[in-house]
């Protein structure tokens, strides 16, 4: 018998990298602002709202950083 596709996916245990949460709530503590976030092998992307956001999270990417206890490259890109 075929599984449903839900059922499947709820035994796969996925979850969400650590960093998608710390930079999540980051942002949303010191800015009051919302942000995607991607994790890659080798880098971070955060998604920003705005460039003025933007601008002011890449100043914060040493804390981020410590904050997530990663060395991987941060990236942040508009959402539009």
């Amino acid at each position: 018998m075929m599984d449903n596709l839900s059922d499947i996916l709820s035994r796969k245990g996925l979850h969400e990298p650590p960093e998608i949460k710390i930079i999540k709530d980051f942002v949303f503590k010191k800015y009051s602002e919302s942000v995607s976030v991607k994790v890659d092998i080798n880098k971070i992307i955060i998604f920003a709202s705005s460039s003025a956001l933007a601008s002011s999270i890449r100043m914060n990417i040493p804390e981020i950083q410590k904050a997530c206890d990663t060395d991987k490259r941060i990236a942040i890109y508009l959402n539009n």
